[in-house]
């Protein structure tokens, strides 16, 4: 790699000329500058980031360690908003995958403290809770869709409760008095955050939840995770006062359920209203009818992420980000029984 020497012994001048002019030093003439800029260029030098960090300058470096963010769909907006940020506030965004494991974790972050990073993130690939046993007391860590046990780092997570609430509420306003519910995992706190909110519109609106009507609507099946819903649907669409709506975990189990439905010979919307979660619109917006959804705020999460990872002095606290409605074609008014 072409060293400061390179470049001085290039343009002709002293290694302490180069250096100066790469620390911002104005003691330098025009004309020298030029010879050394001219120099570098000619010769593809690059100031090492780590050493201008030691000189006291920022890197300008954002590191993201991520679970397979890059390869899923659905979640990869939180990329697009922490680069978003990035490019508008003038910062180099650097990337690495952890798969999960912990040892690449600890070497990712490892290696980014090399480059000086000034802020490391750490964004999960769906909300859950996660244990950090390094130390973050030189370069801020910000955590995105996920949070440990005791807060000790900035937090960015979806308000999956007002999500949740605001979509049942909805579908109350719109008249149906008994909306299913078919959840991801138990065990999720988007699963629970969810059920509360689902509960508090009921509340509110003085309606009574019907318990029968909430299933967990994935299972451990490795070939098909909504195996189970079939059965399900078959229960709950068989009772005597069946429900007018369901709502589901997610878009992908939305589209299933559209699929049997419709072989049970029900129609959309006309007989039974469905909303899903995530927007995820290769699905939402590929369903016919379009799919009423609530999003979930990947891209604003990860641009608040990278605010507060070029912020100085960020307080430890956790941020909620809500999504939005996002009303179609597949919520009606509930046609009599």
């Amino acid at each position: 790699m072409t060293s400061i020497k390179d470049v001085a012994l290039h343009a002709n001048v002293s290694v302490k000329t180069v250096s100066r002019i790469l620390s911002g030093y104005d003691g330098v003439s025009e004309k020298t500058r030029e010879r050394v800029n001219a120099a570098m260029q000619a010769l593809e030098f690059y100031p090492s980031a780590a050493a201008q960090a030691l000189r006291g300058q920022e890197t300008g470096i954002v590191c993201l360690i991520t679970e397979r963010l890059t390869t899923t769909p659905d979640s990869f907006d939180i990329i697009a908003g922490i680069q978003h940020e990035c490019e508008r506030q003038g910062k180099l965004l650097m990337i690495g995958e952890s798969g999960g494991k912990a040892s690449s974790f600890e070497r990712l972050v490892n290696d980014f403290r090399r480059q000086r990073a000034q802020a490391i993130i750490f964004a999960t690939v769906y909300h859950r809770e996660v244990a950090i046993e390094q130390s973050f007391n030189k370069c801020p860590l910000i955590l995105v869709n996920c949070f440990e046990k005791k807060l000790r780092h900035p937090t960015i997570i979806p308000d999956d409760e007002t999500g949740a609430y605001e979509a049942t509420k909805n579908l109350l306003k719109a008249g149906h008095k008994r909306i299913a519910f078919l959840t991801l995992f138990d065990d999720m706190p988007a699963t629970v955050l969810r059920l509360r909110g689902y509960k508090k519109a009921h509340m509110e609106m003085g309606i009574e939840m019907q318990a029968e009507l909430i299933h967990e609507g994935v299972c451990r099946d490795p070939d098909d995770e909504f195996a189970t819903i079939p059965e399900i649907l078959r229960d709950i669409m068989a009772r005597s006062e069946r429900p007018s709506a369901i709502m589901c975990g997610n878009d992908k189990m939305a589209m299933r359920v559209y699929m049997l439905i419709r072989r049970m010979g029900y129609k959309i919307p006309e007989t039974i209203s469905i909303v899903g979660y995530d927007n995820y619109r290769m699905i939402a917006e590929n369903l016919v009818p379009k799919l009423t959804t609530v999003s979930l705020p990947y891209f604003q999460m990860g641009q608040k992420a990278a605010q507060l990872a070029l912020e100085e002095n960020t307080p430890v606290k956790t941020y909620l980000i809500g999504g939005d409605q996002v009303i179609r074609g597949s919520v009606a008014p509930p046609t009599a029984s």
